[in-house]
């Protein structure tokens, strides 16, 4: 039964990254001067959905319980572009590293 929590808790987050690397490519379609940004952007959210499966299960687990109210879930969504942006994270275990750090006020 665990195996298939973490399961959905892993589509979850792999949906979330494909609907930021959508929402970035619509964007960049319309912001035509930025384009190439948001499309690398997008490009290493989709990467980080090809990696939602090498994170770590207690890693799956505590980034799940720390999006408990929507304001975790803002600041998610809202973090999720930004490392994008940045090239910081590379993989999904990067982000939900950073998103645990973030969360639980870690450096």
């Amino acid at each position: 039964m665990i195996t298939m929590s973490v399961a959905r808790i892993a589509e979850a987050l792999q949906r979330d990254f494909r609907t930021a690397a959508n929402q970035l490519r619509q964007t960049g379609r319309r912001l035509r001067t930025t384009s190439q940004h948001y499309l690398d952007a997008a490009d290493i959210l989709d990467h980080w959905a090809a990696t939602v499966h090498d994170v770590r299960v207690d890693m799956l687990i505590s980034c799940h319980e720390l999006m408990a109210g929507a304001a975790d879930r803002e600041r998610h969504a809202e973090l999720l572009k930004q490392l994008a942006f940045r090239g910081t994270a590379k993989t999904a275990s990067d982000y939900v590293r950073a998103y645990i750090s973030d969360r639980t006020g870690g450096g």
